[in-house]
This record gives C-alpha cells, structure tokens and sequence, in this order.
C-alpha cells in the first residue's frame, strides 16, 4: 500500500515519478515572472518600449500553445460550441459596426487558452501552486518593510512609463525618469490605504490589482483541493489572504471570505441557472450606481464607469457591439459589451470560468472563478491579464477534471481530457 502525499494527493510512488508537466510549469512560471525580468533589464541593462514587451508576451503566449500542440488535450463539444459562439458574436459586431479590434480578440483568448494548458496538465498541484504564493508574499512583505530597496532593484515606475503609454499620459514629464527610482503609479489611493499599509504591494507582479486577484485564485484552488490536510489548507488560504490584504484590494479580501464561506453552495449550481447571473449583475450595477452616485465614497464613481457609457448607448450597439469605450479605462462589463454585444458579454464569464467546459452541473471551483471573474469585471479587464489568467486556467482545469469512458484511449496515452463531460 502507498502512502498517500498530503500535498500532492498521490501516491507517494507517483509523487517521485515524472508528472510530464515541467513544461507547463514553466510557461506559467514565464506569466508570472515576464514584468519583474523585464523591469530589470530596463533598469539595469536598456530601457525597453511597449512593443518588446508585447512582444516577450507574444512569445510566452506562443509557448503555450506549442505545449497544447504537442500535450493535444482532448476538449469537450460544450467548451469548444461556447469557443465559437464568442467569435461569432465577435464576428457579428464586425459586420454590424466595421469596426475590429483585434487587441480585445488577444485579451479575451488568454483566459480560454490558459484553461486548454491546464487541461493538458496530468494532475494539480498544492505544492507548485503554494510556492508560487509563498514567494509572492515574501516578496511583497520586503516590499513594505524595505521600500526604497524594492523600487531601486525591481523600480516599477520606470519601467511602466516607458512601457505603458497610458502610464507615460498619466505621469508629469520629468526628466529624471531614467535616473529615478519609485514605485508603480497606483501604489497609493488618494482616500488612503485601506488597511493601513504605506502603499499597496505589487510584490513579483509589480502592480496591486493583479497581485489582490491572484491571491483570490489560489484561496478558491486551495479551498478545493483535494487530499489536502485541513492545516495546509488553512495556512495557504490565509497566505493567499495576506497577498489580498497586503495588495490593499478590498474586492479581493471579499471575495477570498465568500469563496470559503459559499464553498458548499458553490457545488450545488446550475449552468441553467448561472447563464443569468451577468445579467442580473450588470443590471444591479447600473442601478446600484444611479442610487448611490451621490453618496460619499468611491464606489458610485466607480460603478458610474460600467453604467454612464451602456445607458448613453444606442439598443444596437448594446446588442451587437460597439458601445463607445474610448473614454473607459477600468470596466470589463463596457470592453465586453463594446466588442461583442450582450450576448458575447454573457458567454464569457461562464466560458473563461471553466463553467462551460462539460455538461451537466459545473464544477464548485467553476462556479467559485465565476464569482471572481464577474465582481473583478466590473472593475476593469485586468482579469484577462496573462499573469493571473495562467493559474487560473491550470487550477480550473485540473481542478474540474471529469473522466468519460470515451476518454479512456486519451488516459491511456497521458493525455487528459479538457474536464470531460458528465
């Protein structure tokens, strides 16, 4: 008889065998690593531009689809139908408006690709996963204790203003840019730190949100984890709390409590049912926002963001697409609906969450990445950013896994299914 790993949930014989998922590791570790890497070659070596950077990315994206390439996970007829119906909604705002962006067409595709990666990983996890926090915390701890020392190795502000154009429109010109040393630009809310930080850590990640939001991720990944001890899971959740926390993302910290508290209910959804939730949100969000736009705080101003530019809107550009979103910089709902409609604007959550992987009643940890992806949504796109989006999709997918007869060929070969359906 083996002993079962606490951490790995195998046998101890196969925890010492090769798992075949190095490769996917590394492509999920060069998501996460690719903005510190690059901030210090633009502090220490050459000052870089936004299109090596898109580039690097360009390349990382590649890599991951060279692994699905050569993994060939086998996907279900749901996620591949709800694969299709997206770009038809894409498609359906091009033929109604003329207009085509092909960088919504990118952002949008990293959450589905991510979720084929994962599928092509033979099992989940705890310990690579918790690395990846513990690391990040770590970091983000020195982060605030030694502040001047993190801006001078890792300097986010500099490499965001020659690498970002809307960080360079936003920033004073200043002739020192090169020579000086700070952090990222929105390290600091003008109301003050929520919970009391000097500012908001970027950690590895160099930016707060994306650092709050993966720390969101791993809690629900470690949440349902199986055959982890209640201890390891209590430890890593409040690892993963401390990300949220130290990020000073109040949405995030919500959400982490909601996850463990609704972990049970989450299970007992209904795709039926969830196809309804966008809708139900956004229109809370236009409502909520008319109530309270004129009560103190920030929170009308920012759900005014979603709601002014779909109520100034015409019914067939809320419809099809283009809702103007020139003026919109920090609404998923608006960039989702500005590009492929109401429609379009549904199947996404339900598809990038992994809830429309198989048929039959979605995965608890579907439904919990569902959650996540509609409150960050209102918030901005940053979701979709390839950092957060390649952990997600690995977790959701291993995570999901469900095994039909007619895989047996595809197991057999150590290929795994895309969350076979039921």
């Amino acid at each position: 008889m083996y002993a079962v790993s606490d951490w790995q949930g195998q046998t101890a014989n196969d925890a010492r065998a090769p798992q075949g998922d190095g490769a996917i590791y590394a492509v999920i570790t060069a998501c996460l690593l690719e903005n510190p890497v690059l901030a210090l070659v633009n502090n220490f070596a050459f000052t870089l531009n936004a299109s090596i950077v898109a580039g690097v990315q360009l390349v990382v994206t590649l890599a991951a689809v060279a692994v699905i390439a050569a993994r060939r996970p086998h996907l279900s007829r749901v996620f591949v139908g709800a694969c299709c119906l997206f770009l038809s909604c894409a498609l359906l705002k091009f033929i109604v408006t003329g207009a085509f962006n092909p960088r919504f067409l990118y952002d949008a595709a990293m959450l589905p690709l991510f979720l084929v990666l994962g599928a092509s990983a033979r099992t989940f996890s705890p310990r690579f996963l918790a690395i990846i926090v513990i690391v990040l915390l770590v970091t983000a701890i020195i982060e605030l204790v030694f502040p001047d020392l993190y801006a001078e190795i890792l300097n986010p502000r500099k490499y965001f203003y020659f690498t970002r154009d809307w960080v360079a429109a936003a920033t004073a010109p200043d002739a020192s840019i090169a020579s000086s040393a700070d952090i990222y630009l929105g390290s600091t809310r003008y109301t003050g730190s929520f919970f009391g930080a000097s500012h908001r850590a970027g950690s590895l990640l160099l930016e707060p949100l994306s650092l709050g939001y993966l720390g969101i991720i791993s809690a629900i990944f470690f949440v349902h984890a199986p055959n982890v001890s209640v201890r390891h899971k209590t430890i890593l959740v409040v690892a993963s709390i401390l990300l949220a926390v130290l990020s000073d993302t109040r949405v995030a910290v919500f959400l982490i409590l909601a996850a463990v508290l609704l972990r049970n209910a989450a299970g007992k959804a209904r795709t039926g049912w969830l196809v309804a939730v966008p809708y139900l949100l956004l229109l809370a969000v236009v409502g909520v926002s008319l109530v309270i736009q004129s009560m103190p705080g920030d929170l009308g101003l920012r759900l005014a963001v979603t709601s002014s530019p779909l109520l100034q809107a015409t019914p067939l550009s809320l419809v099809f697409g283009g809702v103007d979103d020139s003026k919109v910089a920090d609404s998923g709902f608006v960039y989702l609906i500005a590009n492929v409609g109401l429609i379009g604007f549904c199947i996404y959550p339900l598809l990038a969450s992994g809830v429309l992987t198989h048929e039959g009643r979605p995965s608890p940890v579907a439904v919990s990445i569902l959650l996540y992806l509609l409150v960050a949504l209102i918030f901005g796109y940053a979701p979709m950013s390839i950092k957060t989006a390649s952990v997600l999709g690995y977790g959701v997918a291993t995570l999901s896994r469900r095994v039909r007869s007619e895989d047996a060929p595809f197991q057999a070969m150590g290929v795994p299914p895309l969350l076979g359906e039921a």
